[in-house]
């Protein structure tokens, strides 16, 4: 109930449309119903051979109630449809605003298939809700009751017939399927997830799948999910045609019963037998009300399973960070402060970083290095507040960043890692990523300070050319200085460098990372990195080992020390003279 009640408040911004659409179902099966409860009457009456002028209004009745019917349902689903598609794009902007905050820390555990599937097919099931859920259910109570209270007047015992029938189709119908249906909506919603995310994942990985000839396992897996999504498909269907042949049955019974108590009745005169005819075909007519409530039973069953996995990957609960005040200082900071931070993964026990601490100011440049797993992009997962720390607190100027504005927080940062994002899209609109408002010059400027002229003036299309899905038409060490390209065009107050040159070779490497260095006098900058034999420019090296900081200093202190840093750059330099 507690899903139902959050779809239903989506409702609330549209309660004036959803009212008219309403009233547009029930003008529309009203029309119908008159249409051939006037029909039965003109025929009834013509045949007792009455004037014609005994006619007219019911002539011109037919008349309304068929040119009213068209318009009033063209009217309906003109309405409905409308407010139908305003509730599904203020659910898409919800779940986006819901789950923004959440990347990539909480996402990270689930498949992007899954997640493709939440955002696109969840909600795509959710435009069922309102048009085959709601709407019906208003519509059915309404003109049931008016047909039942119609009935009524030509012979009171048959409104109590027709309701009986009418709630027998209406409400017992509807609420067994929704029992029977559930078990299958919620298998139904998984094997969709399932077979989406096994769709993703073969396609992302099909070149690695194809190079160990794998590809019968692998398609064996996705038709093996496809065939439980069908199967789940197909046993809706089975219960979508059984509760259709039931509810033909209700109807038909219950037509039985109205002849059964209205022909003695007009056998005793009570009541006119024109009206015989009239009485049994407004009774059938009523049951268009009723007839899509058991397949809206259905629908409402996947609607609530849609939600419940769109409720539960958004709920606030499952938010990585504090929501705290949204603080938003007027100016850039000056100094990063890294304060006995203490962080585990919540699926790992062991911590990633235990007590940790520093201060970095513009104008500086901190190295952390450190073997692999040492928890140095933790560390700055934690800057960017993706995840929040166990203990202690990281702040700027002063302020814990738990406490500020998560939009002006990122843009204090310029962030460079090994696996630099690359969009489907043209070489200006990535690199407009970073300043929208930059002009032609200050791009390709942007490019040559980072080792990209010579590529650049290569292009026969220059801005304009197309960089493919992740850059897949172009290498991973131009991805990586495109990347770089974006944080000259950013020019944040601190620069996260994480392996900034690792897809660079040698050359490129030490001449791209002079480049950032020296942009070290308006920022500051903390360097991760595992080449120890180009720190010499640093002001701090930082050594990170099992999430502590084991040595610190500057470049000549650390070596001078012979300690473990200076181990590490020895073994580092007979690697790079034996590959020599």
């Amino acid at each position: 109930m507690k899903d139902l009640a959050r779809l239903l408040s989506f409702l609330r911004p549209a309660f004036s449309q959803v009212a008219l659409s309403v009233l547009a179902g029930v003008a529309t099966i009203s029309a119908g119903v008159g249409l051939l409860g006037t029909s039965a009457y003109l025929i009834a009456a013509a045949a007792l051979h009455p004037s014609i002028a005994d006619l007219q209004v019911a002539i011109v009745g037919v008349r309304f109630f068929g040119i009213s019917r068209g318009v009033f349902r063209y009217f309906e689903r003109l309405v409905s449809h409308s407010v139908n598609l305003k509730v599904l794009a203020g659910i898409r902007v919800w779940f986006y605003q819901a789950i923004e905050p959440l990347a990539p820390a909480r996402l990270q555990s689930i498949h992007s298939g899954d997640l493709l599937q939440r955002a696109m097919g969840d909600i795509e099931t959710l435009e069922n809700f309102y048009v085959r859920c709601v709407s019906p259910l208003a519509v059915a109570l309404i003109t049931g009751g008016l047909a039942s209270w119609f009935l009524g007047t030509i012979f009171p015992p048959l409104s109590g017939v027709l309701a009986a029938g009418l709630a027998l189709n209406g409400i017992a119908l509807p609420a067994l399927m929704f029992v029977f249906s559930k078990r299958n909506a919620r298998k139904l919603t998984q094997a969709r997830a399932e077979s989406s995310a096994g769709m993703v994942e073969f396609i992302q990985n099909l070149g690695v799948v194809q190079v160990f000839g794998g590809q019968k396992a692998a398609l064996a897996r996705v038709m093996h999910g496809t065939d439980l999504h069908t199967n789940r498909v197909l046993a809706n269907r089975v219960m979508d045609a059984a509760s259709d042949g039931i509810a033909l049955l209700i109807s038909n019974l219950t037509l039985l019963g109205v002849l059964w108590w209205m022909i003695p009745a007009v056998d005793s005169g009570t009541v006119s037998g024109v009206l015989l005819a009239v009485a049994a075909l407004v009774t059938l007519a009523s049951f268009e009300g009723v007839t899509p409530l058991p397949l809206a039973a259905q629908q409402l069953n996947a609607s609530l399973e849609a939600a419940r996995r769109l409720f539960d990957l958004a709920q606030p609960g499952a938010r990585a960070v504090l929501s705290g005040q949204a603080l938003l200082p007027d100016r850039a900071p000056d100094r990063l402060a890294v304060q006995q931070v203490s962080f585990a993964y919540p699926e790992d026990d062991a911590p990633v970083l235990n007590d940790v601490s520093f201060t970095l100011e513009r104008g500086q440049k901190i190295a952390v290095v450190g073997p692999s797993g040492a928890g140095k992009t933790s560390l700055i997962n934690l800057m960017l507040r993706f995840w929040h720390p166990d203990a202690g607190k990281i702040s700027l100027d002063g302020h814990d960043i738990s406490m500020l504005d998560e939009d002006w927080l990122r843009r204090q940062y310029g962030v460079v890692s090994p696996t630099s994002s690359i969009f489907n899209a043209s070489l200006r609109e990535n690199l407009l990523l970073a300043r929208p408002q930059a002009r032609v010059e200050e791009l390709v400027d942007a490019l040559h300070k980072a080792q990209l002229g010579s590529w650049y003036e290569s292009l026969p299309k220059g801005l304009e050319t197309w960089l493919g899905e992740q850059g897949a038409h172009i290498s991973a060490g131009e991805s990586q200085r495109i990347a770089m390209a974006r944080l000259i065009l950013q020019n944040p107050p601190f620069m996260l460098l994480d392996e900034p040159t690792a897809n660079l070779d040698p050359a490129n490497a030490a001449s791209t990372l002079r480049v950032l260095m020296s942009l070290s006098a308006n920022s500051g900058i903390l360097l991760i990195t595992q080449d120890l034999l180009h720190l010499e420019g640093m002001d701090q090296i930082l050594l990170l080992e099992k999430g502590r900081i084991t040595e610190r200093g500057t470049y000549c202190e650390l070596v001078s020390q012979k300690g473990r840093f200076a181990l590490l750059v020895d073994m580092q330099s007979d690697e790079l003279l034996m590959a020599a």
